[in-house]
């Protein structure tokens, strides 16, 4: 009993670390294509960023099927959509989440980047939650 519930807790730590590798990973694509977007393009920061946070996601969502949840496939194209469906839902309410952090801790006298590192920092854990229970949870 003792044996499986180390595994469990191994398996978990390396998730957690691959989670945020890929979630790293989401942050330069999202960084790159606003960068890319405003100053390649002459894009507006807003849509730039709208932009960017989706493609961000799409990479996200990618990154956490293929190497934080793979064993977890979809065996149907309903599947995927569903489970994909549970991540924009899921992404909804850390963007929400996030938002209101942020804008609390600059109201509590933070710059504005601190505010959100901050944010980002603390919604870490909750969204590695919803993925592992509600987005990527076992289907069988």
């Amino acid at each position: 009993l003792r044996i499986a519930a180390l595994r469990s807790v191994a398996i978990d730590v390396r998730r957690w670390g691959v989670f945020n590798l890929v979630g790293l990973a989401g942050f330069v694509v999202q960084i790159g294509v606003i960068t890319v977007l405003t100053r390649g393009f002459g894009w507006s920061s807003v849509a730039a960023t709208a932009v960017g946070l989706e493609l961000a996601a799409l990479q996200n969502f990618v990154g956490h099927r293929r190497w934080t949840w793979p064993e977890r496939h979809d065996s149907s194209a309903r599947g995927w959509l569903a489970r994909y469906w549970r991540y924009q839902i899921a992404k909804t309410a850390s963007l929400a989440a996030n938002l209101a952090l942020t804008t609390l801790l600059v109201h509590a006298g933070l710059p504005a980047e601190l505010a959100n590192t901050a944010a980002v920092l603390i919604c870490a854990v909750p969204n590695y939650l919803a993925s592992e229970r509600f987005v990527f949870h076992r289907t069988s």
